[in-house]
């Protein structure tokens, strides 16, 4: 399918008055940064809006200029022309909200992710952007929006966290002009990256030692994978968003060329997520047998089973996948 132009996306948001935006479940700091900056872009406008997630922001986001924007939940009643979902590769990430969409006239869908099912009324997808900061950044540009220095640090936290701290390989030329351009208009690269990063609460440095202490590889070392039990976040007083990122300690090791890490949910179900150094190891194909999906070299699926079944299954699949990669 095509991608609506950045044109036909500015003018469907001009045409809107009332606004619902929303990220993924269990959002991170591309999506809240995205949905935050566009947010004030449009508030600039004389737009109203409201800004729901599924699931609560993370503490280290919090530095965000937030107030006035989000609300816990939907209110009752409450009217909106146009609903934007950010960094949602298909309506079942929306959560919560998915069941509101549904209802709303104009649904604008703002994804990078390569296996999304556009299911907007309008679709832009860009999966060459870093992040899809990346592309609110494009979009308000091309609204002229000003972009404060709040906005910027929104985009700029974005974009921070959706290449590694510009270590991955979507970071490009264009990422660092974009940064560059974030810089100037008032974003602090010390503060967000010490906000984003430099923040933890005794109970996530807890939680780091227990998830480590369930470090495994392969016997070739080439996969490496930890678990993180409903156990380990109660014993720690941890959430599930204290655990972003964990995963890339196994990836750092020499050896490795596809991390995965397995979550125990409250649910019951569990979330994989599969990390790769290089693009050789596409582990969004892994993610695809498990009806999930992301980047070449991050993806993700939920798994409604036992954990010990699921790793089982998993690994499986992993040691299969590399055996033939070999070849």
């Amino acid at each position: 399918m095509r991608s609506n132009s950045i044109s036909e996306i500015a003018n469907a948001l001009r045409k809107g008055d009332d606004f619902l935006l929303t990220t993924h479940v269990h959002p991170d700091g591309d999506g809240i940064g995205a949905e935050t900056a566009l947010a004030l872009g449009l508030k600039q406008l004389k737009k109203t809006v409201m800004v729901v997630n599924s699931d609560p922001i993370p503490s280290n986001y919090c530095f965000l200029p937030l107030e006035g924007l989000f609300r816990d939940r939907v209110p009752k009643h409450a009217y909106f022309s146009c609903a934007v979902a950010l960094e949602c590769s298909e309506p079942e990430r929306l959560g919560k909200l998915q069941e509101t969409f549904r209802g709303i006239e104009t649904i604008i869908n703002i994804d990078h992710h390569p296996g999304n099912t556009w299911f907007g009324d309008y679709n832009y997808v860009r999966t060459e952007a870093c992040a899809v900061g990346e592309q609110v950044y494009d979009i308000l540009k091309t609204m002229k929006v000003r972009i404060d220095p709040g906005m910027a640090a929104c985009i700029y936290t974005s974009i921070l966290t959706d290449t590694g701290s510009f270590s991955y390989s979507n970071t490009t030329w264009r990422t660092h002009e974009i940064v560059e351009d974030l810089i100037k208009l008032g974003a602090n690269p010390t503060d967000i990256y010490q906000a984003v990063y430099e923040s933890n609460s005794p109970g996530k440095i807890q939680l780091l030692g227990e998830i480590l202490s369930t470090l495994s590889f392969s016997p070739d070392k080439r996969v490496a994978w930890v678990t993180m039990t409903r156990k380990a976040f109660k014993d720690t007083h941890t959430s599930y968003e204290d655990a972003e990122g964990m995963i890339n300690y196994a990836r750092s090791i020499k050896t490795v060329d596809i991390a995965i890490s397995f979550t125990e949910l409250n649910s019951g179900k569990v979330k994989v997520s599969f990390r790769s150094k290089t693009h050789e190891q596409d582990v969004n194909k892994l993610a695809a047998l498990f009806n999930g999906g992301g980047h070449t070299r991050a993806s993700g699926c939920v798994i409604d089973d036992t954990l010990e079944n699921t790793k089982k299954q998993v690994l499986e699949r992993v040691l299969l996948f590399m055996k033939k990669s070999v070849k």
